[in-house]
């Protein structure tokens, strides 16, 4: 798990030196193009080979059916009624169509196998510009839900990785407390961000112990983990704090 997790951490370092609105085209791009190659090549088979068991289930299934049709009508025939009852029409012309539509998708899985370069080639330009114009929709209009979860799969990848390359830290933490010009107090918060909800407020010339953990956010701001008095674990801006 912990090479796993290095291995993300040193792909995304790649990654996260790039703009974000290239970041944002280059994940939709990789979305959109995995969920091109299952249309084009596994969901096409699995409903090829769908519509030929079925028009296999509907031949068992009809014949039986159609001889119990018959010999009704051959019973009709020797009791001198000659017409032929609308139901069993009805029947018929149900039979008919289903077998009409599994002959006809079959023959379209057909002709995609003779357009399959030409499906490939058009798939592929719509695939493009819809990851365009998606890409400009959410830059310029990021909502909520977006600006989350972009900002949590930074924290994680990070966090993780900083932990893992911490764990042999020293056992003796720095002391931090605030600086002069934060003396109304400073927040503790759950991740290094300042979306992230506030677990603690520490108050002018409360002591707070520096794990040996740091991080710098998205928009620049370095963070510390640190530990309060009281067992509290955050995060906290280094620019409000200095070591005793």
């Amino acid at each position: 798990m912990e090479s796993i997790l290095n291995q993300l951490f040193w792909i995304w370092s790649l990654i996260s030196v790039l703009p974000e609105w290239l970041r944002i085209f280059l994940a939709l791009f990789m979305l959109l193009q995995l969920a091109r190659l299952i249309l084009l090549y596994i969901v096409p088979p699995f409903f090829n080979l769908l519509c030929r068991s079925l028009k296999k289930m509907l031949y068992l299934f009809s014949y039986p059916v159609m001889a119990i049709l018959k010999s009704i009508l051959r019973s009709r025939r020797e009791a001198g009624r000659s017409g032929i009852p609308i139901w069993i029409n009805i029947i018929e012309e149900m039979f008919a169509l289903f077998e009409r539509s599994f002959n006809k998708m079959i023959q379209l899985f057909m002709k995609r196998r003779r357009n399959k370069t030409r499906i490939k080639r058009w798939t592929f330009l719509a695939a493009m510009a819809f990851v365009i114009l998606l890409t400009a929709a959410i830059m310029n209009n990021p909502n909520e839900w977006y600006t989350q979860k972009w900002k949590n799969a930074e924290i994680w990848l990070n966090q993780d990785h900083v932990h893992i390359q911490t764990s042999g830290a020293s056992p003796d933490p720095k002391e931090l407390i605030l600086n002069k010009k934060y003396e109304e107090g400073g927040n503790i918060r759950e991740a290094p961000t300042l979306t992230s909800p506030r677990l603690y407020t520490i108050s002018n010339g409360e002591i707070v112990h520096f794990l040996n953990e740091e991080q710098v956010d998205s928009i620049g701001i370095k963070w510390l983990k640190v530990q309060t008095s009281n067992g509290i674990e955050g995060w906290i801006s280094a620019l409000i704090v200095r070591e005793k």
